[in-house]
């Protein structure tokens, strides 16, 4: 496929990830917001069942409809035979309400803190989940039938990793947009708002660019499965290159997860700073990542994706527990200069880690792939997808659920900046389990199966 329409391919990944940001970052800070922000918020901080708030559960069970999909929706797609393409049809089934849902969660019907806000984001959060998956699960199985090599995979993966760079950059920045809003006379929620909407639209238009770029029937190359759910399902845990994989991610999703959302707090409690003084932290990270974009990419060539993605990793480690050494303080304060200098080599050393992190994965899912291909004689990237988000996006929920429970019962305020301070030791602790668990991934199996012939798994009783 022609570089041109593989770079528009790559544009939807921004997209998608954009309207995640909205969901994932900014909605918490809308709902939970610290204290002097000129915010309130919209669902009760009070904890039950012991250890969960209003937004934790709102989130973990967002995550269950989210999890539930991603099956379903893996196998239809890897199964259908439509004329608009397998993956298309679905894309363009989940396009528009996956950007429009992620705005409505900020125009909450009922007064701040009530019973209704609660029912109000639980039921928003659970259908952008469902029709995020719709969108999203066929749009990544796109990516190893369009790029067939190693080689093509690792550059289409650094592709779709430097044009979502700005939306991660986003998600460290984005309150930024507060500041200017406040500055041009509107009040914080209507900034909050302003910055939603134009993202919003903005991922309508990234979204929209692969369903038009990418004809199926042109350049992916591929066979659509017969395998009933069940039996689908069975197949794809029975890779154990699979299994290795998934289970080396799982503590990783949940670390890296409760760091974005959490940078807000670092500014403003830990710092002492405004929302927006989180753009420079973002621009340091957002040049050091652009920086190793190439050296990951040769790198990776060199050694392999899974060594690149387990130092990665590691170094993810090292970053968050640089969070951990902060002391609350205010600009001018005894430790302000040590918090900035702790704080600037967190963003370096995390830019580099992102570099890999957000490149490898596709790599190792389509070397997984292509062992099954070597088992089943179909390609069932889309299940693969699937049954990844099956088992990850429930802890999506459980990264925000902590996030939420350290805020509510350790405090997110300068005077009690406790659960702040404590996010960055409990993200260290996940990753360094992640950065254990990717030593044992296969990666040798997987490349060998390329070279074996293949012997197709049919449905005995089809």
């Amino acid at each position: 496929m022609p570089f041109a329409r593989r770079a528009l391919y790559a544009l939807g990944s921004t997209g998608q990830q954009l309207t995640d940001r909205i969901v994932v970052t900014i909605a918490i800070f809308f709902y939970l917001p610290p204290e002097g922000q000129g915010l309130r918020a919209q669902v009760s901080e009070e904890l039950f069942l012991g250890v969960l708030t209003v937004y934790g559960a709102a989130s973990l069970v967002g995550r269950v409809f989210d999890a539930a999909a991603d099956p379903l929706v893996g196998h239809g797609s890897d199964r259908s035979r439509s004329r608009l393409g397998r993956r298309r049809i679905y894309m363009i089934w989940g396009v528009l309400p996956m950007v429009a849902l992620p705005a409505l969660l900020f125009w909450p019907p009922g007064p701040p803190g009530s019973t209704v806000n609660a029912v109000w984001l639980t039921a928003i959060m659970s259908l952008y989940f469902i029709v995020y998956t719709v969108y999203v699960a066929p749009y990544l199985a796109l990516m190893p039938e369009i790029a067939w090599s190693p080689r093509e995979r690792v550059d289409l993966s650094t592709l779709m990793a430097v044009v979502g760079v700005p939306v991660a950059i986003f998600g460290f920045v984005w309150g930024v947009g507060i500041d200017w809003g406040v500055a041009v006379g509107l009040d914080p929620t209507d900034a909050v708002r302003a910055i939603v909407i134009g993202s919003s639209a903005l991922a309508l238009v990234l979204c929209l660019l692969p369903i038009f770029s990418v004809d199926e029937q042109r350049f992916c190359h591929s066979t659509p499965s017969d395998l009933p759910l069940g039996r689908a399902i069975r197949e794809t845990f029975a890779n154990r290159p699979f299994r290795r994989y998934l289970v080396a991610q799982l503590p990783f999703i949940v670390g890296v997860n409760m760091i974005s959302p959490a940078l807000i707090y670092y500014s403003t409690v830990v710092l002492g700073r405004t929302p927006g003084y989180i753009a420079k932290l973002g621009g340091v990270l957002f040049v050091t990542t652009v920086l190793a974009f190439m050296p990951v990419n040769l790198y990776a060539r060199r050694v392999g994706a899974k060594r690149t993605i387990t130092i990665c990793v590691g170094m993810l480690t090292l970053s968050t527990a640089l969070l951990g050494l902060l002391h609350p303080d205010t600009p001018g304060g005894p430790e302000d200069a040590r918090n900035l200098l702790l704080s600037y080599a967190s963003m370096v050393i995390a830019g580099v880690a992102l570099a890999g992190f957000i490149t490898m994965p596709n790599v190792l899912i389509g070397q997984v792939v292509d062992f099954d291909t070597s088992r089943t004689g179909a390609n069932r990237a889309a299940m693969y997808f699937g049954v990844q988000g099956l088992t990850t996006k429930m802890l999506y929920g459980v990264s925000n659920a902590i996030l939420a429970w350290l805020f509510s019962a350790y405090g997110k305020s300068p005077d009690e900046p406790l659960g702040v301070l404590l996010v960055g030791p409990v993200a260290a602790a996940f990753c360094l389990v992640s950065t254990l668990l990717f030593l044992r991934y296969p990666e040798r199996e997987t490349l060998a199966s390329r070279l074996e012939p293949t012997q197709p798994i049919t449905d005995p009783d089809a």
